[in-house]
Protein backbone atom coordinates (compact mmCIF):
# COMPACT_ATOMS: atom_id res chain seq x y z
CA UNK A 1 0.00 0.00 0.00
CA UNK A 2 3.02 2.40 0.64
CA UNK A 3 4.48 1.75 -2.59
CA UNK A 4 1.08 2.82 -4.37
CA UNK A 5 0.75 5.85 -2.01
CA UNK A 6 3.93 6.85 -3.27
CA UNK A 7 3.72 6.23 -6.99
CA UNK A 8 0.03 7.89 -6.52
CA UNK A 9 2.54 10.91 -4.66
CA UNK A 10 4.65 10.93 -7.83
CA UNK A 11 2.58 11.06 -10.27
CA UNK A 12 0.45 13.66 -8.51
CA UNK A 13 3.80 16.09 -8.15
CA UNK A 14 3.83 15.22 -11.92
CA UNK A 15 0.64 16.33 -13.10
CA UNK A 16 1.31 19.62 -10.59
CA UNK A 17 4.39 20.27 -12.46
CA UNK A 18 3.37 20.37 -16.00
CA UNK A 19 0.10 22.38 -14.53
CA UNK A 20 2.36 24.81 -13.27
CA UNK A 21 4.27 25.10 -16.33
CA UNK A 22 1.43 25.61 -18.08
CA UNK A 23 -0.02 28.58 -16.38
CA UNK A 24 3.60 29.93 -16.04
CA UNK A 25 3.85 29.88 -20.02
CA UNK A 26 -0.04 31.21 -20.31
CA UNK A 27 1.11 34.08 -17.88
CA UNK A 28 4.11 34.70 -20.13
CA UNK A 29 1.71 35.09 -23.17
CA UNK A 30 -0.15 36.81 -21.72
CA UNK A 31 2.36 38.95 -20.07
CA UNK A 32 1.52 43.33 -20.25
CA UNK A 33 3.05 45.29 -22.88
CA UNK A 34 6.10 47.37 -22.27
CA UNK A 35 5.62 50.78 -21.30
CA UNK A 36 7.67 53.93 -21.33
CA UNK A 37 7.44 55.55 -17.18
CA UNK A 38 7.02 59.03 -17.06
CA UNK A 39 10.22 60.99 -15.92
CA UNK A 40 8.90 61.20 -12.02
CA UNK A 41 12.50 62.61 -10.73
CA UNK A 42 12.16 65.23 -13.17
CA UNK A 43 8.59 65.83 -11.79
CA UNK A 44 9.59 65.78 -8.26
CA UNK A 45 12.23 68.24 -9.29
CA UNK A 46 9.73 70.69 -10.64
CA UNK A 47 7.22 70.17 -7.01
CA UNK A 48 10.37 70.87 -5.09
CA UNK A 49 11.07 73.82 -7.11
CA UNK A 50 7.05 75.20 -7.55
CA UNK A 51 6.45 73.48 -3.85
CA UNK A 52 3.51 72.22 -5.52
CA UNK A 53 2.69 69.37 -6.23
CA UNK A 54 1.30 67.86 -10.24
CA UNK A 55 -2.09 67.45 -10.25
CA UNK A 56 -2.79 63.69 -12.25
CA UNK A 57 -5.58 64.89 -13.95
CA UNK A 58 -4.64 68.15 -15.68
CA UNK A 59 -0.54 67.67 -15.48
CA UNK A 60 0.38 64.01 -15.39
CA UNK A 61 -2.32 62.28 -17.13
CA UNK A 62 -1.68 65.23 -20.30
CA UNK A 63 1.87 64.68 -20.23
CA UNK A 64 2.08 60.91 -20.82
CA UNK A 65 -0.98 61.27 -23.41
CA UNK A 66 0.93 64.17 -25.67
CA UNK A 67 4.13 61.33 -25.33
CA UNK A 68 1.78 58.22 -26.69
CA UNK A 69 -0.01 60.60 -29.26
CA UNK A 70 3.82 61.99 -30.49
CA UNK A 71 5.90 59.02 -30.03
CA UNK A 72 4.05 55.70 -29.45
CA UNK A 73 5.09 52.85 -27.53
CA UNK A 74 8.22 50.47 -27.16
CA UNK A 75 6.32 48.17 -29.00
CA UNK A 76 4.46 50.27 -31.53
CA UNK A 77 6.48 53.50 -32.17
CA UNK A 78 5.66 56.68 -34.22
CA UNK A 79 6.98 59.90 -35.17
CA UNK A 80 5.44 63.30 -34.57
CA UNK A 81 4.20 65.11 -37.82
CA UNK A 82 7.59 67.31 -37.72
CA UNK A 83 8.29 68.84 -41.24
CA UNK A 84 11.97 66.66 -41.91
CA UNK A 85 12.02 64.62 -39.14
CA UNK A 86 12.03 61.92 -41.48
CA UNK A 87 16.12 63.42 -42.24
CA UNK A 88 16.71 62.70 -38.52
CA UNK A 89 14.09 59.72 -37.50
CA UNK A 90 14.01 56.62 -39.85
CA UNK A 91 10.47 54.96 -38.27
CA UNK A 92 11.35 51.41 -40.39
CA UNK A 93 14.71 51.36 -38.72
CA UNK A 94 13.19 52.47 -35.76
CA UNK A 95 10.12 49.42 -35.52
CA UNK A 96 13.55 47.43 -36.31
CA UNK A 97 14.88 48.24 -33.22
CA UNK A 98 11.64 48.16 -31.15
CA UNK A 99 9.38 45.92 -29.58
CA UNK A 100 9.67 42.44 -28.11
CA UNK A 101 13.38 40.47 -29.53
CA UNK A 102 11.98 38.46 -32.74
CA UNK A 103 11.93 38.29 -36.05
CA UNK A 104 8.53 39.83 -38.33
CA UNK A 105 6.65 37.70 -40.82
CA UNK A 106 8.94 38.34 -43.43
CA UNK A 107 11.93 37.08 -41.05
CA UNK A 108 12.79 40.99 -40.38
CA UNK A 109 15.12 41.20 -37.07
CA UNK A 110 13.32 43.45 -34.53
CA UNK A 111 13.44 43.88 -30.76
CA UNK A 112 17.09 44.79 -31.12
CA UNK A 113 16.97 47.26 -28.27
CA UNK A 114 15.44 45.09 -25.76
CA UNK A 115 17.93 42.26 -26.92
CA UNK A 116 21.25 44.49 -26.55
CA UNK A 117 20.81 47.60 -24.36
CA UNK A 118 17.04 47.56 -21.98
CA UNK A 119 19.17 45.70 -19.38
CA UNK A 120 21.86 48.43 -18.87
CA UNK A 121 19.66 51.40 -20.36
CA UNK A 122 16.02 50.62 -19.05
CA UNK A 123 13.07 50.19 -21.35
CA UNK A 124 12.46 54.25 -21.70
CA UNK A 125 16.45 54.88 -21.99
CA UNK A 126 16.54 56.36 -18.54
CA UNK A 127 19.93 54.76 -17.90
CA UNK A 128 18.70 52.71 -14.95
CA UNK A 129 17.73 49.29 -16.31
CA UNK A 130 18.25 46.09 -14.02
CA UNK A 131 21.85 45.76 -14.42
CA UNK A 132 22.38 49.60 -14.06
CA UNK A 133 23.55 50.14 -10.52
CA UNK A 134 26.12 47.66 -10.49
CA UNK A 135 27.98 49.10 -13.35
CA UNK A 136 30.51 51.90 -13.02
CA UNK A 137 30.54 54.30 -14.67
CA UNK A 138 26.56 53.87 -15.17
CA UNK A 139 24.79 53.72 -18.35
CA UNK A 140 23.89 56.55 -20.45
CA UNK A 141 20.48 58.24 -19.55
CA UNK A 142 19.44 59.25 -23.22
CA UNK A 143 16.18 61.25 -22.07
CA UNK A 144 18.32 64.66 -22.09
CA UNK A 145 19.43 64.39 -25.30
CA UNK A 146 23.23 64.80 -23.42
CA UNK A 147 26.19 62.60 -24.87
CA UNK A 148 30.06 62.83 -23.55
CA UNK A 149 31.77 61.47 -27.04
CA UNK A 150 30.75 63.47 -29.85
CA UNK A 151 32.49 65.77 -32.78
CA UNK A 152 30.20 68.66 -32.05
CA UNK A 153 30.73 71.34 -29.00
CA UNK A 154 29.20 70.98 -25.40
CA UNK A 155 25.39 72.52 -25.49
CA UNK A 156 24.81 70.99 -29.34
CA UNK A 157 23.50 67.55 -29.96
CA UNK A 158 25.66 64.38 -31.32
CA UNK A 159 25.78 63.64 -35.21
CA UNK A 160 24.17 60.44 -36.41
CA UNK A 161 28.45 59.12 -37.14
CA UNK A 162 28.73 60.17 -33.28
CA UNK A 163 26.51 57.99 -31.86
CA UNK A 164 26.69 54.46 -34.44
CA UNK A 165 30.32 54.76 -34.01
CA UNK A 166 29.72 54.74 -30.10
CA UNK A 167 27.64 51.80 -30.58
CA UNK A 168 29.56 49.72 -33.05
CA UNK A 169 33.10 50.45 -31.08
CA UNK A 170 31.84 50.41 -27.44
CA UNK A 171 33.27 52.35 -24.68
CA UNK A 172 36.87 51.25 -23.48
CA UNK A 173 36.97 50.92 -19.56
CA UNK A 174 33.07 50.93 -19.06
CA UNK A 175 30.19 48.23 -19.77
CA UNK A 176 29.33 49.30 -23.21
CA UNK A 177 30.80 47.03 -25.65
CA UNK A 178 31.45 46.69 -29.38
CA UNK A 179 28.77 45.92 -31.13
CA UNK A 180 30.62 45.02 -34.36
CA UNK A 181 29.53 41.58 -34.81
CA UNK A 182 25.68 43.33 -35.86
CA UNK A 183 25.08 43.66 -39.18
CA UNK A 184 25.57 47.70 -40.14
CA UNK A 185 21.94 47.76 -40.89
CA UNK A 186 21.44 46.49 -37.05
CA UNK A 187 23.91 49.46 -35.61
CA UNK A 188 21.87 51.91 -37.76
CA UNK A 189 18.63 50.54 -36.09
CA UNK A 190 19.80 51.00 -32.81
CA UNK A 191 21.20 54.01 -33.60
CA UNK A 192 18.07 55.66 -34.81
CA UNK A 193 16.43 54.46 -31.67
CA UNK A 194 18.89 55.98 -29.05
CA UNK A 195 17.90 59.42 -30.90
CA UNK A 196 14.05 58.47 -31.06
CA UNK A 197 14.06 57.87 -26.96
CA UNK A 198 16.23 60.82 -26.54
CA UNK A 199 14.24 62.80 -28.49
CA UNK A 200 11.11 61.83 -26.79
CA UNK A 201 13.08 62.52 -23.69
CA UNK A 202 13.98 65.63 -24.61
CA UNK A 203 10.49 66.61 -25.41
CA UNK A 204 9.13 65.04 -22.03
CA UNK A 205 11.73 67.09 -20.15
CA UNK A 206 10.30 70.13 -21.43
CA UNK A 207 6.54 69.65 -20.60
CA UNK A 208 7.46 68.73 -17.56
CA UNK A 209 9.81 71.75 -16.85
CA UNK A 210 8.46 74.40 -19.16
CA UNK A 211 4.86 74.12 -19.94
CA UNK A 212 3.08 72.03 -17.64
CA UNK A 213 5.42 72.96 -14.82
CA UNK A 214 4.59 76.19 -14.67
CA UNK A 215 0.71 75.81 -14.37
CA UNK A 216 0.14 75.98 -10.56
CA UNK A 217 -2.55 73.50 -10.20
CA UNK A 218 -3.65 74.27 -6.38
CA UNK A 219 -7.28 76.13 -8.04
CA UNK A 220 -8.40 72.95 -9.40
CA UNK A 221 -7.39 70.59 -7.01
CA UNK A 222 -10.11 69.27 -4.43
CA UNK A 223 -9.04 70.15 -0.77
CA UNK A 224 -7.86 66.86 -0.01
CA UNK A 225 -5.39 66.97 -2.60
CA UNK A 226 -3.61 70.24 -1.55
CA UNK A 227 -0.43 70.97 0.56
CA UNK A 228 -0.20 73.25 3.29
CA UNK A 229 1.20 76.17 0.54
CA UNK A 230 -1.00 75.68 -1.71
CA UNK A 231 -4.34 75.37 0.53
CA UNK A 232 -2.80 78.58 1.74
CA UNK A 233 -2.66 80.25 -1.36
CA UNK A 234 -6.78 79.49 -2.68
CA UNK A 235 -7.75 80.53 0.80
CA UNK A 236 -6.06 83.65 0.08
CA UNK A 237 -8.42 84.18 -3.05
CA UNK A 238 -12.02 85.47 -3.35
CA UNK A 239 -14.38 83.27 -4.89
CA UNK A 240 -14.12 85.37 -7.99
CA UNK A 241 -10.33 84.82 -8.64
CA UNK A 242 -10.09 81.53 -7.56
CA UNK A 243 -12.94 80.75 -10.51
CA UNK A 244 -10.81 83.47 -12.76
CA UNK A 245 -7.74 81.51 -12.15
CA UNK A 246 -9.37 77.85 -12.43
CA UNK A 247 -10.61 79.25 -16.32
CA UNK A 248 -6.90 80.51 -17.24
CA UNK A 249 -5.60 77.36 -15.79
CA UNK A 250 -7.90 75.07 -17.75
CA UNK A 251 -7.19 77.24 -21.13
CA UNK A 252 -3.51 77.03 -20.47
CA UNK A 253 -3.90 73.20 -20.42
CA UNK A 254 -5.86 73.53 -23.49
CA UNK A 255 -3.40 75.08 -25.68
CA UNK A 256 -0.12 72.92 -24.43
CA UNK A 257 -2.24 69.95 -25.23
CA UNK A 258 -3.12 71.31 -29.10
CA UNK A 259 -1.11 69.15 -31.20
CA UNK A 260 -0.31 72.35 -32.89
CA UNK A 261 1.71 73.75 -30.38
CA UNK A 262 3.04 70.63 -29.10
CA UNK A 263 4.71 70.49 -33.03
CA UNK A 264 5.85 73.88 -33.23
CA UNK A 265 6.44 74.86 -30.16
CA UNK A 266 8.30 71.60 -28.52
CA UNK A 267 9.06 69.18 -30.86
CA UNK A 268 9.53 71.26 -33.98
CA UNK A 269 13.27 73.01 -32.17
CA UNK A 270 14.24 69.94 -30.45
CA UNK A 271 14.13 68.01 -34.08
CA UNK A 272 15.78 71.22 -35.67
CA UNK A 273 18.72 70.84 -33.52
CA UNK A 274 19.27 67.29 -34.17
CA UNK A 275 18.85 68.26 -37.90
CA UNK A 276 21.64 70.67 -37.58
CA UNK A 277 24.35 68.50 -35.66
CA UNK A 278 26.19 67.93 -38.48
CA UNK A 279 26.46 71.57 -39.71
CA UNK A 280 27.94 71.59 -35.95
CA UNK A 281 30.94 69.33 -36.15
CA UNK A 282 34.16 71.68 -34.39
CA UNK A 283 36.42 71.85 -37.48
CA UNK A 284 40.08 70.78 -36.98
CA UNK A 285 43.43 72.41 -38.54
CA UNK A 286 45.53 70.08 -39.98
CA UNK A 287 48.23 68.62 -37.82
CA UNK A 288 51.40 70.46 -38.71
CA UNK A 289 54.45 68.49 -40.17
CA UNK A 290 56.71 68.11 -36.74
CA UNK A 291 59.58 65.84 -35.71
CA UNK A 292 57.52 63.52 -33.00
CA UNK A 293 60.23 63.88 -30.45
CA UNK A 294 59.69 67.45 -30.55
CA UNK A 295 56.23 67.83 -30.78
CA UNK A 296 55.98 65.42 -27.50
CA UNK A 297 58.22 67.85 -25.27
CA UNK A 298 56.11 70.79 -26.76
CA UNK A 299 52.49 68.63 -25.77
CA UNK A 300 54.44 68.14 -22.40
CA UNK A 301 55.27 71.40 -21.62
CA UNK A 302 51.81 72.55 -21.71
CA UNK A 303 50.08 69.50 -19.90
CA UNK A 304 51.79 70.99 -16.56
CA UNK A 305 51.34 74.59 -17.75
CA UNK A 306 49.06 77.02 -16.60
CA UNK A 307 47.82 77.91 -19.90
CA UNK A 308 45.62 74.37 -20.21
CA UNK A 309 45.58 73.62 -16.48
CA UNK A 310 45.69 69.46 -17.42
CA UNK A 311 47.42 68.82 -14.34
CA UNK A 312 45.26 70.42 -12.09
CA UNK A 313 42.44 67.25 -12.58
CA UNK A 314 44.63 64.42 -14.07
CA UNK A 315 47.51 64.96 -11.69
CA UNK A 316 50.93 66.02 -11.56
CA UNK A 317 51.37 62.43 -11.88
CA UNK A 318 48.82 62.18 -14.55
CA UNK A 319 46.91 59.82 -12.38
CA UNK A 320 43.60 61.53 -12.32
CA UNK A 321 44.66 62.88 -8.80
CA UNK A 322 44.76 66.35 -8.85
CA UNK A 323 43.68 68.70 -6.30
CA UNK A 324 40.82 69.56 -8.10
CA UNK A 325 39.51 66.02 -8.46
CA UNK A 326 38.85 66.32 -4.68
CA UNK A 327 36.08 69.03 -5.15
CA UNK A 328 32.65 68.21 -6.24
CA UNK A 329 33.13 66.00 -8.78
CA UNK A 330 29.70 64.65 -10.00
CA UNK A 331 28.75 65.12 -13.94
CA UNK A 332 25.44 66.69 -14.73
CA UNK A 333 23.10 63.20 -15.15
CA UNK A 334 23.86 63.51 -11.15
CA UNK A 335 23.69 66.81 -10.51
CA UNK A 336 20.06 67.43 -11.89
CA UNK A 337 18.50 65.12 -8.91
CA UNK A 338 21.42 65.91 -6.21
CA UNK A 339 23.02 68.59 -4.73
CA UNK A 340 26.34 67.54 -2.48
CA UNK A 341 25.94 71.28 -0.58
CA UNK A 342 22.13 70.37 0.59
CA UNK A 343 21.79 66.26 0.17
CA UNK A 344 18.29 66.63 2.46
CA UNK A 345 16.61 65.69 -0.83
CA UNK A 346 18.47 62.81 -2.01
CA UNK A 347 15.93 60.10 -0.09
CA UNK A 348 12.80 61.16 -2.14
CA UNK A 349 14.40 60.89 -5.34
CA UNK A 350 16.02 57.30 -4.60
CA UNK A 351 12.43 56.06 -3.51
CA UNK A 352 11.23 57.51 -7.32
CA UNK A 353 14.77 55.18 -8.75
CA UNK A 354 17.15 58.24 -9.19
CA UNK A 355 20.81 55.91 -8.60
CA UNK A 356 22.99 56.50 -5.89
CA UNK A 357 25.12 59.59 -6.25
CA UNK A 358 29.05 58.76 -7.43
CA UNK A 359 31.66 61.22 -7.82
CA UNK A 360 33.55 61.65 -10.81
CA UNK A 361 37.28 60.81 -11.36
CA UNK A 362 39.34 62.65 -13.74
CA UNK A 363 40.94 60.23 -16.14
CA UNK A 364 44.31 58.20 -15.43
CA UNK A 365 46.14 58.84 -18.20
CA UNK A 366 49.32 56.33 -17.36
CA UNK A 367 46.44 54.01 -18.39
CA UNK A 368 46.19 54.48 -22.41
CA UNK A 369 42.67 53.72 -21.71
CA UNK A 370 39.64 56.76 -23.54
CA UNK A 371 36.46 56.38 -23.78
CA UNK A 372 35.59 58.31 -26.19
CA UNK A 373 38.14 56.68 -28.38
CA UNK A 374 41.81 56.24 -29.01
CA UNK A 375 42.02 58.15 -32.48
CA UNK A 376 44.36 61.35 -32.65
CA UNK A 377 41.04 62.88 -33.95
CA UNK A 378 38.69 61.71 -30.62
CA UNK A 379 41.36 62.94 -28.54
CA UNK A 380 41.67 66.54 -29.93
CA UNK A 381 38.26 66.58 -30.16
CA UNK A 382 37.56 65.44 -26.48
CA UNK A 383 40.36 68.75 -25.61
CA UNK A 384 39.05 71.03 -27.79
CA UNK A 385 35.20 70.52 -27.13
CA UNK A 386 35.62 69.19 -23.43
CA UNK A 387 33.52 66.27 -22.27
CA UNK A 388 29.87 67.35 -21.92
CA UNK A 389 27.83 66.71 -18.48
CA UNK A 390 31.13 65.29 -17.36
CA UNK A 391 33.77 68.25 -15.61
CA UNK A 392 36.03 68.40 -18.50
CA UNK A 393 35.84 71.15 -19.54
CA UNK A 394 36.64 72.77 -23.34
CA UNK A 395 40.55 73.71 -23.86
CA UNK A 396 40.47 77.89 -23.56
CA UNK A 397 40.54 79.64 -26.97
CA UNK A 398 44.22 80.97 -26.08
CA UNK A 399 45.26 77.21 -27.09
CA UNK A 400 45.66 76.93 -30.64
CA UNK A 401 44.37 73.78 -32.33
CA UNK A 402 48.26 73.47 -33.34
CA UNK A 403 48.67 73.32 -29.65
CA UNK A 404 46.06 70.61 -29.04
CA UNK A 405 47.54 68.39 -31.75
CA UNK A 406 51.00 68.65 -29.31
CA UNK A 407 48.85 67.86 -26.50
CA UNK A 408 47.26 64.97 -28.38
CA UNK A 409 50.69 63.48 -29.20
CA UNK A 410 51.69 63.94 -25.72
CA UNK A 411 48.82 62.39 -23.92
CA UNK A 412 48.81 59.33 -26.83
CA UNK A 413 52.42 58.98 -27.70
CA UNK A 414 54.72 60.37 -24.86
CA UNK A 415 52.58 59.56 -21.33
CA UNK A 416 53.04 56.81 -21.53
CA UNK A 417 56.84 56.33 -21.26
CA UNK A 418 57.17 59.40 -19.62
CA UNK A 419 59.57 60.01 -16.55
CA UNK A 420 56.62 60.66 -14.37
CA UNK A 421 55.15 57.31 -15.48
CA UNK A 422 58.05 55.22 -14.21
CA UNK A 423 59.16 54.03 -11.02
CA UNK A 424 62.44 55.49 -9.16
CA UNK A 425 65.75 53.69 -9.89
CA UNK A 426 65.92 51.28 -7.13
CA UNK A 427 68.87 53.12 -5.04
CA UNK A 428 71.27 49.90 -3.05
CA UNK A 429 71.46 50.47 0.36
CA UNK A 430 74.38 49.02 3.16
CA UNK A 431 76.63 48.88 0.28
CA UNK A 432 79.66 47.49 1.89
CA UNK A 433 83.35 49.99 0.97
CA UNK A 434 85.77 48.06 -0.34
CA UNK A 435 88.94 49.20 0.48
Amino acid sequence: MNAVYSNMRRGDWARWTLLAIGVIATAGCFSPAAQFELNMIAVHKRELESEATFSTQYQLQPIAEILEASFGTPDNPVLPPVPGIEDVLDLEKIKMAAGPYGSDENGKQRGLYRQHCVHCHGITGDGAGPTAAFLNPYPRDYRPGKFKFKSTASGQEPTHQDLNRIIRDGAAGTAMPSFKLLDSDEIEALTHYVKYLSIRGQTELYLIEAEFGELLPAVVKPASERNAEEQEYVESLTEEELEEEKAEFLEEVAFFESRENIVEEVVGPIVEKWMNAGDEVTEIAEKPEMEMKESIAKGRELFFSAKTGCAGCHGESALGDGQTAEADFYDDWTRFYYDPNDPSTLEGYLALGALEPRKLRPRNLRQGVFRGGRRPIDIFWRIRNGIEGAKMPAAPPIVTDEEIWHLVDFVRYGLPYDALSENEPHQPENVRVRN
